[in-house]
């Protein structure tokens, strides 16, 4: 059964540990940055750099072959959070482009453009025998109008 089959089996030795590396030596630089610009952000940076090294090892084990399998999914929940902003979202610096979470702010667009890369690429590896039919490519632009209207 494959939907049961939530992950792959991963080996210790497979991992990129120098891309970790990698970032976290980026990140500590942003950090010291950041502290000798405006010293009162340096706190919030490091909590930033730390919620985002654990959540980039935790996706780095997701299978992203099982994920795209639910790529309708993907595409739904983008437009979902892109129509969110339009119905509860704050307004900053003149443009409405953020969700306010109460703890912070939260820019739907930002992750709408990770989900529809997934989509898309899933997408068009399912129609590789029929892209230059016009269907094909109508069904491809209303897909990505959709998105675009709602970010503009």
């Amino acid at each position: 059964m494959r939907f049961l089959k939530l992950r792959k089996r991963y080996h210790l030795s497979d991992y990129k540990f120098n891309l970790i590396i990698t970032v976290l030596a980026l990140s500590i630089i942003g950090i010291l940055v950041v502290g000798s610009a405006k010293e009162v952000y340096q706190n919030k940076q490091i909590f930033g750099v730390v919620i985002g090294l654990i959540a980039m090892v935790v996706v780095s084990l997701i299978d992203y072959v099982w994920v795209l399998e639910f790529y309708w999914l993907i595409y739904a929940f983008a437009v979902f959070i892109l129509g969110l902003v339009l119905v509860i979202g704050t307004e900053v610096n003149g443009a409405t482009r953020w969700i306010n979470l109460g703890f912070t702010t939260f820019q739907p667009s930002e992750l709408a453009k990770i989900l529809l890369i997934l989509f898309f690429a899933k997408f068009l590896m399912q129609h590789k025998e029929d892209l230059n039919e016009l269907i094909t490519l109508v069904k491809f632009a209303v897909l990505c109008g959709i998105p675009l209207v709602l970010i503009l």
